[in-house]
């Protein structure tokens, strides 16, 4: 009887370990191709170097986040990174920064 107990219990644990295995390994499944070096690359060549690129493989998003100095900047690292990137959603996070719009520094007096 003792014998059988060990052998369930033995069969049991190898039947929780599978699917644990399963489980594990069905979550780390990334459902994209790495695109981000592709991405970065073409965003450099293009002359694009403030703007930082994450990569969600699961969710197919990529997304670009940064400051630029035009909107056409902005517009540019979009289509730059949708090009590079075909199989991904791209979430443009970018703010443009107007830089002669910028408060006047306390050295200036405000003039």
């Amino acid at each position: 009887m003792a014998r059988m107990i060990n052998h369930t219990n033995q069969s049991v644990l190898v039947a929780i370990a599978l699917m644990a295995v399963g489980l594990l390994s069905s979550g780390c499944k990334a459902d994209h191709p790495d695109e981000k070096p592709a991405v970065v690359s073409a965003l450099v060549t293009n002359g694009v170097y403030s703007v930082m690129v994450a990569e969600d493989r699961h969710s197919g998003v990529m997304t670009l986040s940064g400051d630029v100095g035009s909107p056409s900047v902005k517009t540019q690292a979009e289509s730059v990174a949708g090009k590079a990137a075909p199989d991904y959603t791209i979430a443009n996070g970018i703010h443009v920064i107007s830089i002669g719009l910028a408060a006047p520094s306390a050295s200036s007096g405000g003039q």
